[in-house]
This record gives structure tokens, sequence and C-alpha cells, in this order.
């Protein structure tokens, strides 16, 4: 016959399971006492006709070293509700399974939460008046063994709950453990989680009756200068502005900072997130949008759903919900800045310039409003976006930084604008500037706009001239280089060395071969056939450079072979293109041949 049979939990088990897997520490069973006599509070203000709201408030003693208690004046439990709520694991709050439904104003799990106790103590106590019977005041007793007891009291208590934890844990973390009761230290972890929440929580010290949490909306409308003097208490920074956050469907609030210096993408980012104004993470990962790197946040949100620990939030709809609302508060901010402060928007583009262009890479909602104020490096110095579509012309960018730093001296000279977007993000930041650009052409530069740009040489034709490219195409064709004669500005620049995107691959195979064993230089150069005859690089002689006037009128061949090798090295280095072992023992040679002569 079959029978039917109920898991038996291990109490001591649990424990273990909260404290070394489920809470990050100790701390939080000062969060899990505060939020069950909140919850209860806020059970009271809706059952309880009779109450009165203004009354309401959490009162902490602590007897150092020895006691610590909380009591509040929340609805309190009836006999039947101790059995079903505290010793019951799990169980969830008593106004949710009296009305058969789970009600978010009320994130307690009064076994789980009160369980995280004994991970201080071995003994909890809780003393418990419930305002439907308020002439049978109850006291439950629950032991880590698993074992508890309910007696009634003999004392008349007031309507609510205390709950008492006195410091009997013996074991290794004894010391750690005695830390907790001490008035100032829970008087910081209740100032730590509980600022924010809507009852006065006290502490009780004799006679004096000291208020722990605050009373105040975070507002920047109503007072930014009480919101920036809160970001730097609770945040820690000067910050160069703030700004409110506010979810058009009611999923949070709060208050973005901006901070006042860059930070990586990857730097620890410190938030104070609260759920139903209880403290629940400083990680604002899961929340904020990747690339809200350079913001600190204050938020509050009563509809988001926490994981178990409460320590972070549950992937789900609501989260992307509020995460994609959160990136239009911050668009919203700064279309607001492009209206009314340019001068600060700038300020904050200047200062967090990877962040803002990680922004504009990744959305489309913002491009119009930030693109306008993003810095470019250009041959014609630094220049914004606004600055480059107003230029009126044509204007080439290079993803090569190294290419860009050969040629920004010849386009300067030309009073022609090359742009340098090699750096992260801003190739998909100046193909976006070039589809919005009305007055400036913006193209990508290749192989033919640098031959445009070189003039022709007067001297090309000359047997002089065809002497020094007949032998520099016959030097330069082991470095997989051709030659030219052109004639361009500066004239102090002897040769320019360009190559294409193959041609430049090819370099960097032939790079690595020189390190690799050899397995991985058969599939190096596996990879570098496959590169095709489209690897192209040339070597242009400047005509108007008296360097190169004099190599063409020189007819002794050996020191024309070597100057060719040397001003083909020379323009590797000038554009910083890394050495081949080849090239550089050209070098080498060459140099010891030039002091023989």
């Amino acid at each position: 016959m079959e029978k039917d049979f109920k898991f038996k939990v291990n109490l001591g088990g649990m424990i273990d399971l909260l404290s070394n897997h489920l809470y990050s520490s100790p701390d939080v069973f000062v969060r899990e006492l505060l939020q069950n006599c909140t919850d209860a509070i806020r059970a009271r203000t809706t059952l309880d006709r009779d109450f009165n709201e203004n009354d309401a408030a959490v009162e902490i003693t602590v007897e150092r070293g020895k006691k610590i208690v909380f009591r509040d004046n929340g609805t309190g439990l009836t006999e039947d509700e101790i059995h079903r709520f505290l010793s019951v694991i799990g169980q969830s709050s008593k106004y949710d399974i009296e009305n058969n439904r789970s009600n978010g104003d009320y994130i307690g799990r009064f076994g789980i939460g009160l369980l995280s106790c004994f991970m201080v103590t071995e003994q909890i106590t809780v003393r418990t008046c419930s305002y439907k019977t308020p002439e049978k005041p109850l006291e439950w007793r629950g032991m880590a063994d698993g074992t508890y007891t309910i007696t009634e009291c003999a004392d008349t208590l007031p309507v609510g709950t205390e709950i008492i934890i006195v410091n009997n844990k013996k074991d290794v973390s004894d010391e750690l453990i005695s830390d907790y009761y001490d008035p100032d230290n829970i008087a910081n972890l209740i100032y730590y989680y509980g600022l924010f929440l809507k009852y006065p929580v006290y502490l009780l010290d004799g006679d004096d009756r000291t208020r722990l949490n605050l009373k105040f909306d975070l507002n920047t409308m109503k007072n930014k200068e009480l919101c920036m003097n809160m970001g730097k208490t609770f945040l820690g920074e000067d910050f160069l502005d703030c700004f409110m956050l506010r979810s058009p469907t009611g999923l949070f609030s709060g208050v973005a900072y901006i901070l006042p210096y860059p930070v990586s993408a990857s730097a620890h980012n410190m938030h104070r997130i609260y759920l139903k104004n209880m403290l629940l993470t400083e990680n604002g990962q899961k929340l904020l949008p990747e690339w809200a790197f350079f913001i600190r946040c204050i938020i509050n949100t009563n509809e988001l759903k926490p994981t178990s620990s409460r320590e972070d939030f549950y992937e789900d709809e609501a989260l992307d919900r509020a995460r994609d609302e959160l990136a239009d508060c911050i668009a919203d901010y700064f279309e607001g800045l492009d209206l009314h402060n340019q001068k600060l928007l700038y300020d904050i583009v200047r200062i967090h310039n990877l962040a803002v262009k990680s922004v504009i890479a990744s959305s489309d909602g913002m491009d119009d409003i930030l693109m306008p104020y993003i810095s470019f490096e250009t041959s014609l110095g630094y220049m914004t976006g606004k600055e480059i579509t107003e230029f009126c012309g044509m204007a080439f960018y290079t993803l090569d930084i190294n290419q860009f730093a050969q040629l920004a001296p010849l386009y300067t000279q030309r009073n022609e604008l090359l742009i340098n977007a090699g750096y992260v993000y801003e190739n998909a930041i100046i193909m976006k500037l070039a589809e919005k650009s009305r007055d400036t052409d913006i193209e990508k530069l290749n192989e033919t706009d640098i031959d445009l740009m070189l003039d022709d040489s007067e001297l090309d034709g000359d047997p002089a001239v065809e002497r020094l490219l007949s032998a520099a195409s016959r030097i330069l064709k082991k470095y997989d280089c051709k030659a030219a004669v052109k004639e361009f500005r500066p004239f102090d620049i002897p040769v320019l060395y360009t190559i294409n995107e193959k041609a430049y691959e090819s370099r960097q195979i032939k790079r690595s071969k020189e390190n690799a064993n050899d397995v991985f230089s058969d599939m190096l150069t596996s990879f570098e056939n496959e590169l095709g005859s489209g690897a192209k690089a040339c070597l242009y002689f400047n005509t108007n450079n008296l360097i190169i006037r004099k190599l063409i009128d020189n007819d002794d061949r050996e020191k024309t072979e070597c100057y060719i090798e040397i001003l083909y090295v020379q323009s590797l280095l000038s554009g910083h293109f890394p050495l081949l072992n080849n090239e550089l023992k050209t070098l080498n040679e060459n140099l010891y041949k030039l002091m023989e002569f």
C-alpha cells in the first residue's frame, strides 16, 4: 500500500547552507530581523483599523557582549500563526497566506529570515502579542538543534513582537560573533541596511532613544544640493553632477551621479540599490546598462524580484524592462544637457570619452545627442563630431593608428582632413557620423586615395630616376614591396611606406612565424597563402626631398643599394611598424657598410 511521507529538514545543515552558501556575511541577520519588523508593521497598517501609522516604530536594545533585542509594534502572532510561520522553514508572511496570495509589499520569509540569526546564536526567543488576541501574549523559543517550545507569557505585552538573541554560540568564530553584540556595530548595520526605511528605527540605551534611519526624499528637482551631499556621504565621491531616475512604469526611483574622473569598464561599481527601502546590493551590474560604468546610483525599487539571499535581483522580464528604462533616463539627462547646459555635457564627454563612445556604438537612441561632442584625433588637430560634419569638404578616416601617424603630416600640409578612427568604438561611431553628415563627405581611406594625394614627380622618366627605381624594385622585392617616385609635403619626409590590410596581415604572420615552432609555423604559412596576391605595399620616394635628390644623383651602385635599404627600414620605423628579423638585420648591416665607406 502506497504511503505519503514528508521531508525532514536537518536544521544544522540548513544553518550551514545559509552561513556558507546563501548569505555573503552574518551581517544579514540584522537585515532579516529589520525586514521582519517592518513587514509586520506594514501588515498592521493594512489589517488593524485602530492602528495609527504615525505610532509605528522599531526599537533595538543591545546589551554589550550578551544580548540583542529587536522590537516592533506590528501585527504580532497568534499561537496558530507561530506554528505556521516561525516553525515552518520558508513559509511566506502571514498576510500573504491568510489572503491566499503573494503581496509585493511583504518580502520577508519568516522561517528563512529567522534562521539567519542562528549564524550568531544557538537560541532565538520570540515574545509576541497579536492585535487579534491582545490578552494572550506568547513566547516561542527555538534552538539550533531543531527543537522549539511555546509558552504563555506571565507578563502583559503590548501588541507586536520582540525577537531576542543571546551570545551563546560556541565555535571557531566566537570572537567574530561577539563583535555583533555591540551597540555601535548594530547601529552601523541598521544605518547601512535600513537608512531609507519608511518607519522609524530607534536604538535604546537607558533613557536615550536615537533614531538610526532618515526620512527624506532624494529629489534633484527640489533639493539638488542635498542630493549631491548624500551622494558624497553614501558613495564617497564629490560628483560632477546628479539627476533623477524615475521609471514611467513605477519600477524604480532614485538619483544617478556622474563620476568626476574616467574609469574603466571593469572597475568595481559601488551603488546603493534598495528593495522596498531596504539595502539589497551595492552591485548594479544586473540593473544598470553595461555602458553606464561612469555612473553611480542610489535606487529604490518596490517591484523587482530578489534572489533567495536577497542580495541581488532575479533575471526576468521586469529586470530587463527596468534596465531599458534606466538607459532611457540617462538618455533624457544627456538630451536635457544638450538643450540647457552644453558646457557640462562637453565636460562629461571629455572626461568619460571611452564610456560615451561605447554608449554611441551600442545605442542608436543617443547618437544625435552625443556624437557632436565626441573628439577625434585628426590631421588638423582634435576636432569634435560637430566640427567634422561642418568641415564642408572631403574627409577620410583610417582604422590604422600607425597609418594615421604616417600620413597625418601630409594631410596637414595640404590642409586636408584625415581622421584617426583606430581606437575602440571609433569605427562604429565614424560610420554613423558619415551617415548623418550633410556638409562633409566622410570616407574610408584606401590605396587610391593615397596615390591621389601624392603629386606626380616632375622628374618621372628621368634616366637617373629610372635607375633609382630599378634598383629599389630589385632590392625591395624580397620585402614584398614595390617602389615609386612622387612629390609630397612636408619636404623633410624622404620616403613614405604604405600598405593595405592584406599586406599588413602578411607582415603580422611573418612576425609570428619568426617565434613559432615548426607546427605553428606551417599553420601560419597556410594562413599567409590564403591572403593570395592582394597584399600590396609601396615605398614612395619624395623627389622634393634633398636626401632623395642626392640619392638620384649618386652613381655608386653599392652606396645606392645601401641607402635604399636604410630608407626602407626608416620608413617602417616612422610608421611604427614592428621590424621583422631580416629587416633589423638589414639595418645593422647597412649601417656598418656606411661606416666602411
